[in-house]
């Protein structure tokens, strides 16, 4: 029964967690409020990247030690105080300083929520289940993204704080649902060592020795890369096609109202087509989106940027899945934190210079060059892991 009641206030917490007026919104604020190019644009985002990065494991392994639940109730803490400060902010070292706050909060908050989603539906004898669960959770967050982002043009249109002054009592709503969550039945063990070798057992258990795990991560990070860097070219692409900034809203809206349709339905297109099949179509609709894009110069274009929500909505619950079918029960919040870190990682990395790639180059070339090299990334991960898997 305690199981039962994790999984839906853990679906509670993830659409509580996507509720973001900014989102729609703010690379506009970034640009017009605080007066930012596109380089610093990428360079902020890099910022949230190192932050996730520099916290994301050691907080994935102390979720392992202490709890779950734990883990949850610093991230939704330091959400809350990420958006205090973002609703003060003026200059670019002042957003920066809230991204990294808001960094922190994420990676306390990642992999700790679908470790205790997997360990609660064992508990509960549904194990099986976790891709169904994990896709319902993903529509419902996507879902709670798109109603607060039809809101969000509004609020800024407004007013430029409102969207981030709503953020703080969600935040604070995210902490007390946390509060509500018991913690599961999990391993618990350093195997006769420190937590030291044990945090770099694990890395090279992940990285090194495992071809399964390490194959499903390249290829997720090759995927997660490709469809959120498009997140940050959007709405400038958007605003240069001559879409009234009014719109930004809906449009983000019914692009995640999509998603979550898509996400609902991965467990069934992964049965369907079969996982290998399933990811072969998202490593394919990369450069089919990118070049949509780019090819495209009226508002139509847009229309393209579903090659990306769709991508999103299938991948992450099917590998997510996978990843926790091979991680160890002792170290799963470990994990699933090394594939965010790396992850934000690759954005840390590739952000800054695609920024300065769109600034000097401008959009479409930007565009169509993505679509070759993320292209060829995403075949190449994928090529990985078919080698490493048999379905």
């Amino acid at each position: 029964a305690a199981g039962l009641r994790n999984v839906r206030l853990l679906t509670a917490f993830a659409a509580i967690q996507f509720v973001l007026f900014p989102i729609p919104i703010i690379t506009l604020f970034w640009k017009d409020q605080i007066g930012l190019s596109l380089t610093d644009i990428m360079l902020l985002q890099a910022i949230f990247g190192l932050a996730v990065v520099l916290f994301e494991f050691p907080s994935g392994y102390l979720a392992d030690r202490v709890g779950y639940r734990r883990s949850l109730l610093v991230g939704t803490t330091l959400l809350m105080a990420g958006w205090l400060v973002y609703t003060r902010g003026e200059s670019f070292w002042a957003i920066a300083a809230a991204e990294t706050i808001l960094g922190a909060a994420s990676a306390f908050m990642s992999g700790a929520d679908r470790a205790l989603l997997w360990v609660s539906l064992d508990s509960a004898g549904r194990a099986g289940h976790y891709t169904r669960w994990d896709g319902r959770i993903r529509a419902v967050s996507q879902s709670a993204e798109a109603m607060s982002a039809a809101a969000g043009g509004w609020l800024y249109a407004a007013g430029p704080r409102w969207p981030f002054w709503l953020q703080v009592p969600s935040a604070a709503l995210a902490l007390l649902t946390a509060a509500m969550l018991r913690e599961a039945p999990r391993a618990r063990t350093t195997g006769g060592r420190s937590h030291t070798q044990r945090a770099i057992h694990v890395i090279g258990f992940t990285l090194w020795h495992h071809r399964r795990l390490r194959a499903a991560m390249a290829l997720s990070v090759a995927l997660g890369l490709s469809t959120f860097v498009v997140i940050w070219l959007i709405q400038p692409y958007m605003q240069a096609r001559g879409i009234p900034t009014a719109w930004f809203g809906l449009l983000w809206a019914c692009a995640h109202v999509w998603l979550a349709g898509v996400s609902l339905a991965s467990a069934r297109v992964a049965g369907a087509l079969g996982v290998p099949g399933s990811l072969l179509v998202c490593c394919l609709l990369v450069p089919l989106g990118y070049a949509g894009l780019s090819a495209s110069h009226t508002a139509w274009g847009i229309a393209f940027y579903l090659c990306f929500m769709t991508i999103r909505g299938l991948q992450g619950p099917i590998l997510a899945t996978v990843i926790q079918q091979d991680a160890p029960p002792e170290d799963r919040a470990s994990v699933l934190s090394i594939a965010t870190l790396l992850f934000r990682l690759s954005f840390v990395i590739a952000g800054p210079p695609i920024g300065a790639l769109v600034d000097r180059a401008g959009m479409e070339t930007a565009l169509g060059v993505l679509a070759v090299l993320l292209g060829t990334v995403g075949l190449w991960a994928f090529r990985a892991f078919s080698r490493a898997h048999t379905f």
